[in-house]
């Protein structure tokens, strides 16, 4: 073990000592307020050690990632030979010893030590005389994090007890330059886990659920975002086709905000929901005194949307007069108020959407045929919910939190109330899901929705009835199943919730229907889709 042993030492005035290690303490600290990178902070704390004390070839330490070995991470006074030679194993020379043992060892005259191993700088670069080497541990949460070093000339007008003092204080605040960088390090790598995260996360919304609200993965819901894609781009009018409830309002967003027009005005017209005799007016506009309480001017829907996108939904209720004047507008892109005298030029892109069959209304002469081609330039179809199953559980838990926030619950759905969501049929697609879980968290007296709640809701649901009239089925009875095979054979009966002993019934009308789920459903009073959904439910497929 190396030992301190006297030696004569010339004092320099107190003042003056004093005075340099205030210094020296107060650079340090400076260091450290003015940048968190580690070898710059480090490399010129050595350094002040060699210009202000002589304490000079200063180098730091640390462990090597894999742990097996030490090794010269900053240093001051070396070579760049010197520090890639300054390895060592745990425990070897002075350096390895007192990385293991956590003491301050000094070595008096490194010539009569013999655990001195001269290995990262060779005595011969070193002066002649008699020459230190002293080693502190480098403290960082309670633990050994690496070691300092440094050399100093035994004949010195400084006392060594003076030296081991700034020493300690140096040794401290490199700990913690070393705590401070590995915190930095830590936090950096959690954000870098939580950025890979996010963007994982973020990659996969975007090749699954949400586009600009449109929330699936199915194929069909895939190809019919696919085309929305594809003729964003171009002011081609497009047709929205399916069921009410599929999200053709949002597709037609959607639309608007992919395209070019996507900063100026996106109007909406609900052809169902405008009286014929207002129509004309809420299109094109009017002037003052067109009519009796036309007291000014108003523009119509064409002129809100002009640079814009407009919404014709429900096109197929759009009245045969009105139709004429709109085939003329999406031919000569001009409109005219009631009571103007002036064409108006209008620059808009038109989006309509429709549930009905425009080409058997076309048959039926409902709908203009002209009309009818100038809308259908781009046809997409949007897929029923119960075409896409597997959207159910995206849509329901995007619902979810988008409920939750509006109401600031914090409600849950339990897995077999999922399960129950993701069976049902949804004949009213995806705007009857929205209101059946916006009814079952407003309800919820807990943080959890369970299956039963699910069930109730989506009896009152099909049925149309009060949520207060109907109570969920404890037990197989008058709303049972048999009975509805019974006494109502061969017609299509009302939603109700399923019971374990259904099973027996569904068995028997598959094994008397030769396996036909048609001719089953029939037989017990169901639709195809009911039967499946029991099926389903009570696990029987």
């Amino acid at each position: 073990m190396p030992h301190i042993k006297p030696y004569p030492e010339i004092e320099r005035p107190a003042e003056t000592l004093h005075q340099q290690e205030t210094l020296l303490v107060r650079e340090c600290i400076g260091l450290m307020g003015r940048s968190l990178e580690p070898d710059r902070v480090i490399r010129e704390m050595l350094h002040l050690l060699s210009e202000l004390l002589g304490l000079n070839r200063g180098r730091v330490v640390l462990p090597e990632p894999d742990g097996d070995m030490l090794a010269i991470r900053h240093a001051y006074g070396l070579t760049r030979a010197e520090i890639a030679r300054g390895r060592y194993a745990l425990g070897e020379g002075i350096t390895g010893r007192a990385m293991r043992t956590g003491e301050t060892l000094i070595v008096q005259d490194i010539d009569r030590e013999p655990g001195y191993l001269a290995r990262a700088v060779r005595r011969a670069s070193l002066p002649q005389e008699t020459v230190s080497f002293i080693v502190l541990p480098l403290q960082v949460d309670g633990c050994v994090a690496g070691v300092l070093g440094v050399h100093r000339l035994r004949q010195r007008r400084r006392a060594l007890a003076a030296d081991m003092a700034i020493l300690r204080t140096v040794a401290t605040l490199v700990g913690q330059v070393l705590q401070v960088n590995r915190l930095v390090a830590e936090r950096t790598a959690r954000l870098e886990d939580e950025n890979r995260r996010l963007r994982q996360a973020l990659a996969q919304s975007q090749s699954t659920p949400a586009m600009h609200g449109i929330v699936g993965r199915s194929p069909l819901l895939a190809r019919a975002r696919r085309q929305l894609e594809q003729v964003a781009g171009s002011d081609a009018s497009v047709l929205l086709l399916g069921e009410s409830g599929t999200g053709k309002e949002l597709f037609a967003q959607a639309l608007h905000r992919m395209s070019p027009r996507a900063a100026a005005p996106f109007i909406k017209v609900n052809c169902a929901a405008i009286p014929d005799t207002l129509f004309e007016a809420e299109l094109f506009g009017h002037d003052k005194g067109a009519f009796t309480g036309a007291v000014q001017a108003r523009p119509g829907r064409f002129e809100m949307a002009d640079g814009g996108t407009l919404f014709l939904d429900e096109i197929g209720d759009l009245p045969l007069a009105l139709q004429v004047k709109l085939l003329r507008v999406l031919q000569e892109h001009v409109i005219e108020r009631i009571g103007g005298r002036r064409e108006i030029a209008v620059n808009v892109r038109i989006v309509a959407a429709t549930h009905r069959d425009l080409q058997r209304l076309v048959a039926e002469g409902r709908f203009r045929a002209d009309l009818f081609y100038r809308l259908n330039v781009i046809p997409i179809a949007l897929p029923a919910l119960r075409e896409r199953a597997e959207d159910i559980k995206h849509l329901a838990l995007h619902f979810l939190e988008q409920i939750n926030l509006a109401y600031g619950r914090r409600v849950a759905l339990a897995p077999a109330a999922m399960a129950s969501l993701v069976a049902y049929p949804w004949p009213g697609n995806i705007r009857q899901l929205y209101n059946v879980l916006e009814r079952v968290v407003l309800l919820a007296e807990g943080e959890r929705i369970d299956d039963a709640a699910v069930e109730y809701a989506l009896v009152t649901e099909a049925q149309g009835q009060p949520v207060d009239v109907l109570q969920p089925r404890k037990a197989a009875g008058a709303n049972g199943l048999r009975e509805g095979a019974t006494a109502r054979a061969g017609r299509v009966r009302e939603w109700r919730p399923v019971a374990a002993d259904d099973g027996a019934d569904i068995g028997a009308a598959l094994k008397a229907a030769g396996g036909n789920k048609s001719r089953a459903a029939q037989a017990l009073g169901l639709t195809l889709r009911q039967l499946n959904y029991r099926i389903a439910k009570l696990g029987l497929a």
